[in-house]
């Protein structure tokens, strides 16, 4: 675990909300000159607190319509099984996060599809047909309450 001083949190901070900032702009509103931000922006890459640079695109605005939460139980937990799982899943791209769990539910995955018909279509073909998989329940998302990845800082 790094430790973050009260300038690394700031620049995070920053970065976290709009990832496009210079770190010109960054010093700027911190009240930094440029060096020493650039040098931490740096180090955290080098040392992957941050992980990489995304643009964040609204699925919806491109017709991705519903989203939908699956939770998939396995039929057995042999190494082998979960890892063929793992993979096979992967190559799907409506497939946006998939996460192994543990307790009741052995995968939790959240699927982009353009209607329920796309969705259906997705399952049926795919999720259906899986080897190992014993049960699929699905949820349709009404609305995104709180959709972050941001880290909370201010709790470090």
């Amino acid at each position: 675990m790094q430790k973050l001083d009260d300038m690394e949190k700031q620049i995070l901070e920053l970065l976290q909300t709009d990832a496009s900032l210079s770190s010109g702009e960054i010093a700027q509103r911190i009240g930094s000159s440029q060096s020493p931000v650039w040098r931490r922006i740096n180090n955290f890459e080098k040392t992957g607190v941050i992980k990489r640079t995304v643009a964040v695109v609204d699925a919806k605005k491109l017709g991705f319509g519903i989203e939908v939460v699956v939770r998939i139980k396995m039929s057995e937990h042999a190494r082998k099984t979960l890892s063929e799982f793992e993979q096979a899943i992967c190559k799907f791209p409506q497939v946006q996060e998939c996460q192994l769990l543990l307790g009741e539910i052995d995968f939790r995955l959240r699927v982009i599809a353009k209607n329920l018909d796309d969705y259906e279509e997705f399952l049926r073909l795919n999720l259906m047909q899986m080897q190992g998989v014993r049960e699929i329940a699905s949820s349709v998302v009404v609305r995104n309450v709180k959709d972050t990845r941001k880290i909370p800082l201010e709790l470090l």
